[in-house]
């Protein structure tokens, strides 16, 4: 998905070379070395995975990387996902392997507008989407949530609160 698209939303990039850890090619050997790091984490996350599961986990990855090319991704050992933070929205997403499918968990879901009915969950704040192959659910059904997301957690975009 290109960021230089009109239709858009303002927090997405239009400079398709960056990625989770800034510009791509950026010559920064600290930049380097924390890619590096980053990919291991993540491939050890996934080591004891199906290849299915592991195949999902990838294409969740690179559909919320697509969807916010700013995003810092983060590994989560203990909690064993894939987390993801926007620069003006902070923690909206997490990408969780399980051992027959992927969850993609929205920390704020609870507030997402959901026309498809893919979210799923109880909880007080936390709401997901379960995956089991890549394109299902469609890229851009995740696309939407995760738009909303960034809309929800955007300090400037909140609603403010109500007296009462």
């Amino acid at each position: 998905m290109s960021g230089s698209a009109s239709s858009d939303p303002p927090w997405r990039s239009s400079a398709p070379d960056d990625g989770p850890l800034g510009p791509a090619g950026s010559g920064d050997p600290a930049e380097a070395e924390r890619a590096l790091i980053l990919e291991r984490e993540r491939a050890a996350l996934l080591a004891d995975h199906t290849p299915q599961v592991a195949a999902a986990a990838d294409w969740l990855r690179g559909v919320v990387l697509g969807a916010m090319p700013d995003a810092r991704e983060v590994v989560y050992r203990g909690w064993h996902g894939l987390g993801y933070h926007h620069p003006a929205a902070g923690y909206l997403c997490a990408v969780f392997p399980r051992a027959d499918d992927v969850l993609l968990g929205f920390e704020h879901g609870v507030l997402l507008e959901d026309p498809h009915g893919l979210l799923s969950g109880e909880g007080r704040t936390v709401r997901y989407v379960r995956v089991q192959a890549p394109g299902d659910p469609p890229a851009e059904r995740l696309v939407e949530l995760i738009d909303a997301a960034v809309a929800v957690g955007t300090p400037s975009r909140r609603r403010p609160a109500t007296a009462g």
